[in-house]
C-alpha cells in the first residue's frame, strides 16, 4: 500500500510523540522477528529472502515455519505460479513441476531450473489445464497464481490419495469459492496467518488436507 508525503509525516509526527513505540520498532532492526526472518532483507530486494539471501515462498512466516520440517524427498509438487517458492521446495523433494502464464517471468525461471524442476508456459483455460498435460498425480499442489478457484477445482483429481493443497492469499473474498469447494470434497484445514517477507500488512497461507496426510497433520 503505498501512501503521500504527507500521510507519511503524520506517521512520523505521531511517533515522535510515542517515543517508546518508536525505539521497539527501530529494534527490530538490530534484534527481534523481522531481523531473525530476513524480513529486511526481502524488504530491500524486494524479493522473498531469509536473513541469509536464500530464497523462500512469498507466503507467511507461520507457513514456512510449518512446511519447512514437514518436506521430504519423496515428495513431489506442482505449482501454480512459479518463483522463489519453486528455488525454495526444489532442494528439498523429489520433483517440483510449475506453471507460468508471464511470458517474461518464465523466461527469468528458465535460467533458474534445477535437475528435479520442470517448467510449464500457459496462459487462459491452459493455466489451470497444465496440470492434466503432466499425467502425474502429486503430493503438494500450490496455488500462488491467477484463476486460483478454476486451478483448485482442476487440480484436485491429480493430488495423490495423502496429497494437500496449499492456497496463498488465503484471506481474500475472491478465493472463498475455492476454499468452500475443497472443504465441500472433504477436506480439513489449518490457516498460517500473519507477515510475509518484505510486508507486514496480515495475510493467510492455508493447508488443506484429509486425515492421511504426506504433512503428518
Amino acid at each position: 500500500m503505498a501512501y503521500s508525503f504527507s500521510e507519511k509525516l503524520k506517521v512520523l509526527v505521531k511517533l515522535a510523540g510515542e517515543p517508546q513505540v518508536l525505539s521497539a520498532l527501530l529494534s527490530q532492526r538490530v534484534f527481534g522477528l523481522l531481523l531473525e526472518e530476513g524480513w529486511f532483507e526481502s524488504f530491500k530486494t524486494q524479493t522473498p529472502v531469509d536473513k541469509q539471501g536464500n530464497p523462500i515462498p512469498w507466503t507467511t512466516y507461520s507457513f514456512i515455519d510449518f512446511i519447512r520440517t514437514r518436506l521430504n524427498s519423496s515428495q513431489t509438487i506442482f505449482e501454480y505460479g512459479s518463483g522463489y517458492s519453486t528455488l525454495f521446495f526444489s532442494p528439498r523433494v523429489l520433483s517440483v513441476t510449475s506453471c507460468e502464464h508471464d511470458k517474461s517471468w518464465y523466461g527469468d525461471m528458465q535460467k533458474k531450473i534445477a535437475a528435479n524442476y520442470s517448467l510449464i508456459f500457459a496462459e487462459g483455460e491452459g493455466y489451470e489445464k497444465s496440470i492434466i498435460t503432466t499425467g502425474k498425480t502429486y503430493d503438494i499442489i500450490f496455488v500462488d497464481g491467477i484463476r486460483r478457484n478454476e486451478c483448485i477445482k482442476t487440480a484436485l483429481p491429480f493430488l495423490t490419495a495423502q496429497g494437500v493443497v496449499i492456497l496463498d492469499d488465503s484471506e481474500r473474498p475472491e478465493y472463498t469459492e475455492g476454499r468452500k469447494h475443497l472443504t465441500d470434497t472433504g477436506f480439513r484445514y489449518i490457516d498460517f496467518y500473519g507477515v510475509a517477507p518484505g510486508i507486514l500488512f496480515k495475510k493467510s497461507t492455508t493447508v488443506f488436507y484429509r486425515p492421511d496426510n504426506t504433512l503428518k497433520i
